[in-house]
């Protein structure tokens, strides 16, 4: 943390009973530096102590805090046009223009996932397991997370993780759909005021809103939210943006239109409206009885080649904020064998389908295990790796296994980034995936395995393979991405100008060949502008590539030549890929990097796509999901680094002994082999 000397002291009488004081110490403008999120500033933090010392007693009571210095605008009108600027500070209520968050002044692309507790046994919840996860996010390129209605309220290690971090909260109280409605009680009144109280000091938490998915209409039910809910957090909290729900059309009455802050009227919802923010499209799993998601095969498109629509993009456009979107999946074989028995090793565990029925939340009875394990992923594996038969799924045993799983993820992971790519193609300000963690080690949404470190878990989550792809191009501040007929686009959502270059190429699979097709030179007068939202759409001449054949591959990188992004394009989902047969090995070495992390190298004798490395010691690969291109007769090699969680050394032996390797050739039927 960093601080100054400033304080203040007052003689106060303190009677029976509940009561107040308020001090008040000045932090002269001279010696405060910003606190600003990931990507865009230092997170600087001050210490804060508060004493109280009884004049009859010795014993003092003391309590700290660190605390940022921040302002935060929740911005729903054209904040670039000096008109709305001059009326904005003195009218109330919310505009429609669009939704997003300006810091300190920044507009800022925020990105990044929902966030359900980590654990259903708290008494088993690990303080470093959250502030792992929490480092996985910002290393995944996000910068924001959202604190589900729900779930819980969570541990102060993963506030301060996130104020260290830079991750702006997006914070639901903890009321959510049917079943979770609040009551006007004593008790739930002093929860809301100590859980803001409790939390309050945290520079991460930049909005406070009242529920999940319970859209706020006064006079209704749901008038509670606004009357009750958000009036005692606003009395609470007034130096932060408070919001009706999530999703939610705004406010009428009771925030001041310039940056939603409390204005101390009452608070009111309009009953209609645009929608600014969105929840959703949700891919659910489907072919199979499971408590979740649907018994019948429920096919859909795959979005690949993405279509790409040039449009205007920035703040001073109409906008959106995309608070929940997501495509279910399984976790890696590591994680999930270690909760089934051997013979269950298979997505229908081998045993006969249970019969269930009830909708969202089916009551299923049998004794089929896989029937409790979230939704069936048995639909994105058809889609995206060509459709199986019943018997396919039912069958058991490791090898089938890891197939399974391996298919399920990357359908996932693709699902998600053509959804993203064609999100970012648009003018969407806010971009949350439903979500960022696993609560069981087992099926769900999330981008992140279960991360308590129990058997066969890694600490804080393993990476899947949609977390890599975050990190290595879809959440990065540059990078480009290419869709159907070669219209493609480069994005900066960096607070600063980007200066340097986007190349595309192609990749083809038989010869592993590269082949450059456009590069655009962004120096000088065709330099990118500061972000949020900053878009240039480009063609790329696609004759003689073939989807079947060839990918594409982009990659951006500053004028200095430092690689910011690496996108690899699908032009066809792996169903109608032809692929040659690859042998790829992967070798530990036997010492450590001087930030101990320890490198894999990786040879492969053809093209190998989506290589993905898997292991039971903690912590990620610098790489994952990935592309290897051999041309000629020699063998392709690659070197990433295996990087610790929760240690300052990576374990050697248990990374060399439960090492392994995949990729989609041997994933793919035999008839998709050449």
């Amino acid at each position: 943390a960093t601080g100054f000397a400033a304080g203040v002291a007052t003689k106060v009488v303190v009677p029976a009973g509940e009561s107040v004081h308020i001090l008040t110490v000045e932090a002269p403008a001279k010696h405060i530096k910003l606190w600003w999120p990931t990507g865009m500033g230092k997170q600087n933090l001050y210490g804060l102590s508060v004493m109280f010392v009884p004049d009859i007693v010795k014993n003092k009571v003391m309590a700290t805090r660190r605390v940022g210095f921040r302002y935060v605008a929740l911005v729903t009108g054209n904040d670039t046009n000096q008109d709305f600027l001059a009326r904005a500070g003195r009218e109330e209520g919310t505009e429609s223009h669009g939704m997003f968050f300006r810091i300190n002044g920044v507009a800022m692309w925020s990105r990044g996932a929902n966030m359900i507790p980590m654990e259903e046994l708290e008494g088993r919840m690990s303080s470093e397991a959250h502030r792992v996860l929490v480092r996985s996010a910002v290393d995944g390129g996000m910068n924001t997370l959202r604190v589900w209605g729900g779930g819980m309220f969570l541990p102060d290690v993963w506030y301060d993780a996130c104020d260290d971090l830079g991750i702006i909260v997006y914070h639901d109280m903890q009321y959510a759909q049917s079943g979770h409605s609040p009551a006007a009680t004593a008790t739930q009144d002093e929860e809301l005021r100590h859980t803001v109280r409790r939390l309050s000091s945290h520079a991460s938490i930049v909005v406070w809103d009242g529920c999940n998915e319970c859209q706020v209409i006064m006079d209704t039910g749901t008038g509670i939210y606004a009357k009750f809910v958000m009036t005692v957090v606003a009395e609470e909290d007034k130096s932060r943006a408070v919001w009706p729900s999530c999703p939610a059309l705004g406010w009428s009455t009771g925030v001041r239109k310039l940056d939603a802050l409390p204005n101390g009227r009452p608070l009111t919802t309009p009953t209609t409206g645009k929608a600014i923010e969105t929840h959703g499209p949700y891919q659910h799993g489907a072919g199979f009885p499971a408590v979740n998601g649907d018994a019948s095969m429920k096919l859909f498109d795959t979005n690949i080649p993405i279509k790409v629509s040039p449009g205007s993009t920035g703040p001073q456009f109409e906008n959106v904020y995309a608070s929940e979107f997501g495509a279910v999946a399984m976790s890696s074989f590591e994680s999930m064998s270690s909760t089934l028995a051997k013979e269950h090793w298979g997505l229908h565990a081998g045993q006969p389908s249970d019969t269930c029925s009830g909708g969202f939340e089916s009551k299923c009875t049998g004794n089929n295990v896989m029937a409790q394990r979230n939704y069936p992923c048995d639909n994105l594996i058809n889609v995206y790796f060509g459709m199986r038969p019943e018997t396919y799924f039912n069958r058991t045993g490791e090898s089938i296994f890891k197939q399974h799983l391996y298919q399920c993820m990357l359908s996932q992971a693709l699902l998600m980034k053509s959804d993203i790519e064609t999100r970012r193609s648009k003018n969407q300000l806010g971009c949350l995936v439903w979500q960022l963690n696993e609560i069981w080690p087992t099926g769900g949404w999330g981008s992140l395995e279960y991360g308590t470190p129990v058997l066969g878990q890694v600490l804080g989550g393993r990476w899947k393979p949609l977390h890599y792809f975050f990190h290595r191009s879809i959440f990065a501040d540059v990078m480009a991405a290419c869709g159907q007929g070669g219209k493609c686009y480069v994005k900066n959502d960096s607070p600063v100008a980007f200066e340097g270059s986007c190349v595309i190429s192609s990749l083809c699979f038989a010869t592993g060949e590269g082949k450059e097709l456009k590069t655009l030179s962004l120096t000088g007068d065709s330099a990118l502008p500061p972000g949020a939202g900053i878009t240039r759409f480009f063609d790329v001449d696609l004759s003689g590539i073939d989807g079947s054949m060839h990918m594409l591959i982009a990659r951006c990188m500053t004028a200095g030549g430092m690689l910011l992004s690496v996108n690899e394009i699908p032009l066809a989902p792996p169903s109608r890929m032809r692929l040659p047969v690859a042998a790829v090995t992967a070798k530990v070495a036997p010492a450590h990097n001087d930030d101990g992390s320890v490198d894999v190298r990786l040879e492969s004798d053809k093209t190998a796509l989506y290589i993905t490395l898997t292991t039971l010691a903690h912590g990620r690969f610098s790489r994952n999901a990935f592309a290897m291109a051999a041309l000629g007769p020699a063998p392709a090699v690659t070197v990433v680094q295996f990087l610790p969680f929760g240690t300052k050394k990576a374990d050697i032996k248990l990374l060399s002994e439960s090492l392994r390797v995949e990729h989609l050739q041997e994933n793919l039927n035999a008839d998709h082999v050449v």
